[in-house]
């Protein structure tokens, strides 16, 4: 053995222990900083990544290559974590383990956190799947950390104007991602966003689509604002033949080839039962499938349909897949329901125009006299620019007044939203304003009648404010318990 040789193997060998030793130190601190954000209180799922990747950064690519089957990462502006939430259910019913980062923390640290949470001390995991919801700006890099053999993408909308300005940023990163992802894979995508269906990326993969085909009367499915109006191949106006809310809908270009494509899973008939759940009939694979869900909107809608598009790309069987949809239970923070002294709870967050506005419709469609409390923050995990207050239709909560008692406004931006229900034309006798998260819900709860209902309608902070209150009164358990 020569010199030069001895030299290379001893260069390796120090390169290979320095991998091992950072990796380590990596997880060993990860892990460490899970517990103790844990024993205080406050989940464990931003700080522990960002501190274990500033050791190691490229430790989610190494971590996620450990896995059995693969990566699954769902992205979109509205529906990501109910749409998890609905995915996870049916991976558990088929058998499967999994990693989930099922906090909302949808960054790139937020990934490494799960990961590092199910990875022993040693480095090693022993999971079929991490399921990983992505955040539309950190899509690109997760996609390119992770390597997902499926990648969804729900929807685009204005959303978080501080962060992304118009729509285009945000499906320029998409599209981006899409572009990542390595080939052998599935891409899931909604065919009513016409903003989703011009991107590329789909290049020895195969894409499925899934849509509404429902012939409703128009007022059933009412136009809350389109964000995407143009074609995006040539820029002429699209013209809709159906539209179910939004810019979601049934559209072609009159100038030029592009159109919605006929979905693969088609929602084709729908019953709202007497208790409120719904009944969903689905082609697929050239089958009927009926779905009864206890999820409320038309968004969940969308979120059934592209969990069990999930569901035929991982070849999970039909019946397993609809028993797993069926028993589905709100995800946290939307439409989530809570008991607190004979009082019921539905806290629901609220992040953008056309997610509000169908969080509200939803609410007024079950004609209930209730509480209102709205909790605006605007820290940086919330969006800065709360302007979009302004393109919210509280004024349908104004012409629904008979069915509000009192409605509270709290948060760092109580005062805005006060504000925005004066000229929404609520009556302001009926408007209590409380800045402090934890005195409004304690009022809000005295100020509905037992046996009687409080909506909750938070964001994302303010969301996690009431939940440690709740989890503080007795009331559910943290976040990172559930499963």
């Amino acid at each position: 053995m020569n010199a030069t040789h001895k030299e290379t193997m001893r260069t390796g060998g120090l390169t290979n222990r320095l991998f091992q030793v950072k990796k380590t130190g990596a997880i060993m601190v990860g892990k460490t900083l899970i517990a103790a954000t844990r024993l205080l209180g406050r989940g464990g799922t931003t700080l522990p990544g960002r501190m274990a990747i500033r050791i190691k950064a490229d430790l989610t690519e190494h971590l996620a290559a450990q896995l059995n089957q693969g990566t699954l990462v769902v992205t979109g502006t509205n529906g990501k974590t109910t749409t998890t939430a609905l995915i996870r259910n049916i991976l558990k019913a088929a058998g499967y383990s999994y990693i989930h980062n099922q906090s909302g923390s949808n960054m790139s640290w937020g990934v490494a956190s799960a990961l590092v949470a199910s990875t022993s001390w040693r480095g090693t995991i022993n999971a079929d799947w991490a399921l990983l919801e992505a955040d539309e700006g950190a899509f690109p890099k997760i996609v390119q950390d992770t390597c997902p053999f499926v990648v969804m993408v729900t929807n685009i909308f204005r959303d978080q104007l501080d962060r992304f300005g118009e729509i285009d940023r945000i499906q320029d990163a998409i599209d981006r991602g899409l572009q990542l992802q390595p080939a052998g894979g599935f891409q899931v995508v909604n065919a009513d966003d016409p903003s989703l269906i011009s991107l590329g990326g789909a290049e020895g993969k195969k894409r499925l689509t899934y849509g509404l085909e429902l012939d409703l009367p128009e007022d059933n499915f009412k136009n809350t604002g389109r964000d995407t109006k143009t074609c995006p191949l040539c820029k002429k106006k699209l013209v809709y033949k159906r539209i179910y809310f939004a810019h979601l809908g049934h559209y072609y270009c009159p100038s030029c080839s592009f159109r919605r494509p006929l979905p693969d899973v088609q929602l084709t008939g729908l019953k709202i039962n007497a208790d409120g759940t719904s009944r969903l009939e689905i082609k697929a694979s050239g089958s009927q499938i009926c779905i009864n869900s206890p999820l409320p909107g038309t968004y969940n809608y969308y979120n059934l349909l592209a969990a069990l598009t999930c569901a035929l790309a991982l070849q999970v069987p039909e019946s397993i897949a609809v028993d797993a949809l069926e028993t589905a239970n709100p995800s946290f923070g939307r439409m989530e329901n809570f008991t607190v002294d004979n009082r019921e709870l539905v806290m629901a967050l609220i992040k953008n125009p056309v997610g509000a506005n169908e969080v509200l419709r939803t609410i007024l469609n079950k004609a209930e006299k209730a509480t209102l409390l709205v909790a605006i923050n605007d820290k940086i995990a919330d969006g800065t620019d709360v302007s979009w207050l302004w393109d919210v239709d509280f004024e349908q909560l104004a012409a629904g007044s008979d069915l509000l008692s009192t409605t509270f406004a709290s948060g760092l931006r109580a005062w805005d939203m006060a504000v925005r229900f004066k000229y929404a034309g609520l009556d302001q006798r009926l408007i209590q304003v409380d800045e402090n998260s934890g005195n409004a819900l304690r009022r809000s709860l005295q100020a509905t009648p037992p046996g009687g209902k409080l909506y909750i309608l938070p964001t994302y902070t303010a969301m996690l404010e009431i939940r440690r209150h709740l989890n503080q009164m007795g009331y559910g358990r943290p976040y990172w318990e559930e499963r």
